[in-house]
């Protein structure tokens, strides 16, 4: 049944919806998972007692998030029925936003497989509007709640408003389509004061979201200065910027299967430099199964994609994780954490 679903959601991609616009296709697509009861279908529930894990102190059944590119609480709510051990909001302001005009969203076709290019500009409807609507989401699974703002001030407000509503926080320091948010990772020095305030605000556990364009300075200065002031759980990365002259903006973030090089490159080197004392959720590329246990053992504690969702469909969470309880088979190993090799500690 999950190779069916598989191919299915391969022909309906490649022969219709990859053909339309990306404005339509995005539209169809979330009208779809708005209104089709995918999460009651049996396919896409693999229950595994072994694969649960701990983020941040939070148990997820298993260790695979959805990213944050969706504020609808009805798409939220089927996500967390579709084999996600945690699901990610989309980055929310303290006032709506209308984003940037289209075109926003663009195909990116590379080697390495399909991609999407985006400078969608936080386009969201600010947090007092936000919070009302988040009130009602129940958790089937953890809802990590991320936001995103141009001032220490503006995140401080916008922790104390959501983590009440989430299990976990993540604070998004590295979005390359709005300048100020973006340039967050330019001011390390100042970024010490943003932890510590963030850190005060909630005793929610706290994630915060790194830019691949910036290896260097989340090693020598960010990661460390994230540790100092007790936030441990890093969200390796964002996209990457890149030039699209199609895009309203002429630039945007690039996500897909072009990144996972360098996903997991940043994996493996920042686990070799911070050992145990970080979890590292991977993201940046991971739209198969072998992608997403090359980054478990490479050291990520759990993996996360959403351009994957859209190009491979709902149905690879699923396979995903028949692949990590295939793997755990082999190893007759009782913890996911089995999957590592070899220890980093």
């Amino acid at each position: 049944m999950v190779r069916l679903a598989d191919r299915l959601y391969h022909l309906l991609y490649r022969g219709a919806l990859s053909r339309l616009s990306e404005p339509l296709a995005m539209r169809i697509g979330q009208l779809g998972l708005g209104l089709l009861p995918l999460d009651r279908l049996g396919v896409f529930h693999a229950a595994d007692s072994r694969l649960r894990i701990t983020l941040g102190g939070v148990e997820l059944p298993n260790p695979l998030i959805l990213s944050s590119m969706y504020y609808d609480v009805r798409i939220l709510r089927r996500a967390m029925g579709l084999g996600f051990g945690a699901v990610t909001t989309k980055s929310i302001t303290r006032l709506p936003r209308p984003g940037h005009p289209e075109p926003n969203l663009v195909r990116a076709w590379s080697p390495e497989g399909p991609g999407l290019v985006n400078c969608n500009g936080f386009k969201n409807p600010g947090v007092d509007a936000y919070s009302v609507a988040l009130a009602r989401l129940p958790h089937r699974v953890p809802l990590i709640v991320a936001v995103a703002g141009e001032s220490i001030d503006d995140y401080v407000h916008l922790v104390r408003r959501l983590a009440p509503l989430g299990d976990l926080v993540e604070f998004n320091i590295s979005s390359p389509n709005t300048a100020l948010v973006y340039e967050w990772s330019r001011k390390p020095g100042e970024l010490r004061t943003l932890f510590r305030e963030v850190r005060a605000a909630t005793t929610k556990p706290l994630i915060v979201k790194l830019s691949p364009d910036f290896a260097d300075v989340n090693e020598a200065a960010i990661i460390p200065a994230a540790i100092a002031e007790g936030i441990t759980v890093v969200n390796y990365g964002n996209t990457r910027r890149v030039v699209e002259p199609r895009l309203s903006q002429g630039a945007g973030g690039l996500s897909g299967p072009a990144l996972f090089p360098s996903t997991l490159a940043h994996v493996r080197r920042t686990r070799a430099r911070f050992g145990d004392t970080i979890e590292i959720i991977a993201t940046g590329g991971i739209d198969a199964p072998a992608k997403a246990l090359a980054a478990l053992r490479e050291g990520a504690r759990v993996c996360a994609y959403f351009t994957g969702f859209i190009t491979r469909g709902p149905i690879l969470a699923r396979r995903i994780l028949d692949a990590l309880s295939a793997a755990l088979d082999q190893a007759r190993a009782p913890q996911v954490s089995a999957l590592r090799e070899p220890s980093h500690r």
